[in-house]
């Protein structure tokens, strides 16, 4: 975004004048951490700190101007401001605004997994068509999404933007900022049910993603999600993807490997998949991204192509060598009950002579459910052959207490202290190892990967 301060207020229809008004403007920030030359700075009043107090460190910084709070005292006389009833209202409202005058076409993801993957996965293959900007890191909340926006290319053709949440509405106000063209929900799974309660809940939240979509969007949905599918309010335009005929994309054929996964779909049957992230759970996430592409006119040759070469973020399904020449399978980034269960299927049934390895951490946000979620999770041990399992926070003793039981005290090992776990599973490497590492973030296991990434 390039703006002066006087264009910005007529985004905002703030109708004062100031000697700063020809100030340039050429981006955003609300981290004086990462401030850049020419930026407008936007401080946040927060329960523990006003980031007002950081707008001279801003300014210098380098910041060309700033927001500030109508009912926040001592405003500096000399430095150019644009006053704001709330400074969080008037970014998401700038955001809204800039989005409508460079007019890209939406794509908004979210779901309880999966969502990161999808949102790169489909970026990915519309980035052989179309000029895009998507969501970086974990910019997908109330303040992420509208930064998303105000960095984007004036030139984009195609937003792809992540939306996540913990509470209802919280989708509603990003959906009704976005305006979408297409709207997806990869799945609906625990993530949350501390704030929301229930699965039912979980999918009510995620389906405020339609809330802003545009009258003639697309909704793309998991067909075999009663609680979506069987929803009272789905939009005219809506198109599934699943594992049954019942569904308007569906697999025909998947094959899994080491490095990735080969599937064909029943609308492209003459043509091989091949997405580079293990997990069947990729590929209906692939497809789901398939179904956005087609409806942007994207050829199937040029989304093979594109499969191919996914640039996706960090710490995801992210396979690393060690020093010793252990593999570790980083999935640190994040973890849930539905993606555990999934990542523990897809890994512990890959062939390999390899001794394999599980380093699991809590899955935080799981409120009253927290315990009986580990306990079902460790269940999943059944499915396949695993030689130790390393298992780090407070949560995580219950589904020690259910792994104990099902493969035996001897290989389950506990740990309260994360130094003594990585110090436990480096000691336990030899080079011929296969390693799974998933949490939730929070618990610090890319800590654990680094260090034994350094040998």
């Amino acid at each position: 975004m390039k703006k002066t301060l006087k264009q910005i207020k007529e985004m905002l229809q703030i109708e004062t004048r100031s000697p700063f008004d020809e100030t340039l403007v050429t981006g955003i920030c609300f981290d004086t951490r990462v401030i850049e030359a020419g930026d407008l700075f936007v401080p946040f009043v927060g329960a523990a700190r006003d980031g007002h107090e950081f707008v001279d460190q801003a300014r210098k910084a380098g910041a060309s101007a700033a927001f500030w709070q109508k009912d926040v005292p001592n405003p500096p006389a000399d430095f150019p401001l644009i006053f704001v009833d709330d400074t969080l209202l008037a970014l998401q409202q700038t955001a809204a605004v800039y989005l409508q005058e460079v007019n890209p076409k939406v794509i908004a993801v979210t779901g309880s997994n999966g969502k990161t993957t999808t949102k790169d996965i489909l970026s990915g293959m519309l980035r052989e068509t179309f000029r895009v900007h998507r969501t970086g890191g974990n910019f997908n909340n109330h303040i992420g999404l509208p930064y998303t926006i105000l960095t984007m290319p004036e030139d984009t053709e195609v937003a792809v933007l992540e939306m996540g949440m913990n509470h209802r509405h919280e989708i509603e106000v990003l959906s009704q900022i976005a305006q979408p063209d297409i709207a997806i929900i990869t799945n609906i799974g625990e993530a949350h049910i501390e704030y929301l309660g229930s699965r039912e809940e979980i999918a009510n939240a995620k389906f405020e993603i339609v809330t802003g979509l545009k009258a003639d969007g697309l909704f793309i949905y998991p067909g075999d999600e009663p609680l979506l599918t069987e929803h009272t309010a789905l939009p005219a335009r809506s198109v599934t993807f699943g594992r049954t005929d019942q569904a308007t994309i569906f697999a025909t054929t998947i094959k899994t490997s080491e490095e990735g996964t080969t599937f064909t779909t029943n609308q492209t049957a003459d043509r091989e998949f091949y997405v580079p992230i293990i997990g069947e759970h990729n590929v209906f996430n692939s497809m789901a991204a398939m179904l956005a592409a087609f409806e942007l006119g994207v050829e199937p040759e040029t989304i093979q192509t594109a499969l191919r070469h996914i640039d996706r973020s960090k710490s995801r399904l992210e396979w690393l060598t060690t020093p010793k020449g252990s593999r570790i399978l980083n999935d640190a980034y994040n973890s849930s009950p539905t993606a555990l269960k999934t990542v523990l299927n897809t890994f512990l049934n890959m062939p390999t002579a390899a001794k394999k390895y599980l380093v699991l951490a809590d899955m935080l946000e799981l409120g009253d459910f927290s315990e009986q979620l580990h306990q079902e999770s460790a269940r999943t041990l059944e499915n396949g052959e695993v030689a130790g399992v390393f298992l780090y926070g407070t949560a995580m003793k219950n589904f020690a207490d259910e792994a104990a039981s099902l493969i035996g005290q001897e290989k389950v090992h506990y740990f309260t202290d994360k130094e003594a776990l990585t110090d436990a599973v480096s000691n336990a490497l030899t080079g011929n190892e296969w390693i799974l590492v998933k949490g939730s973030y929070s618990m610090g296991l890319k800590d654990v990967v680094e260090k034994l990434m350094i040998g």
